[in-house]
């Protein structure tokens, strides 16, 4: 049973790494005579996502989701905003890709992408399936809380790369549930409904 089980998270651990990989994103400042218009290209093969451009503040500027199987293009032009620190965001369900963009008077620099990377999670016939990617080793928790917010197990994991869990919810009593992961500073949340 246990080989099964190592064998499953195993194939979804590549379904999610065949989903981070097929989504490809660039951004880039368009020329010197429009240097404060940005294009934004996005391959959206595999899940959908979500594009936020935001200030410093996280007030939302723009929003706009993006459907799987397309491919995406916007121009942003930046010349109404004030000069300072902005933010353009893709969220899909595997990662979070962030670029910082400082803008000052007369151009834009585009000064960092980074990107974080969530936990997958699977529901299937009463099971729920935990699939992280976890390359810095960080210490990571892992919590269920039933809906008046006790918790029903919680694990903490050291020194993995991958961590994969599955959740055994066939026969738990009607309710929400939520499952907690904390990877560092970052947390992560999702709901399961037991009808």
């Amino acid at each position: 049973m246990k080989r099964i089980m190592k064998i499953t998270l195993s194939i979804a651990f590549l379904f999610i790494s065949a989903l981070g990989m097929a989504n490809e994103m660039d951004l880039r400042i368009i020329s010197k005579n429009e240097s404060k218009t940005l294009l934004f290209n996005y391959d959206n093969s595999a899940t959908d996502a979500q594009l936020r451009f935001v200030d410093v503040e996280g007030n939302v500027i723009f929003t706009e989701s993006l459907e799987d199987n397309s491919e995406y293009s916007k121009k942003f032009n930046l010349s109404s905003l004030e000069s300072g620190i902005y933010f353009l965001e893709v969220e899909d369900a595997v990662k979070q890709t962030a670029f910082t963009i400082n803008v000052e008077d007369t151009n834009v620099e585009i000064k960092s992408k980074s990107e974080k990377t969530k936990p997958f999670f699977r529901k299937k016939d009463g099971m729920v399936y935990l699939n992280l990617l976890n390359l810095d080793k960080e210490e990571v928790t892992i919590s269920v809380f039933d809906g008046h917010e006790r918790i029903v197990t919680s694990e903490l994991l050291e020194n993995k790369e991958i961590v994969e869990k599955a959740f055994n919810f066939k026969n738990a009593h009607e309710g929400l549930y939520i499952i907690k992961v904390k990877k560092g500073f970052e947390t992560y949340y999702e709901n399961i409904q037991i009808d």
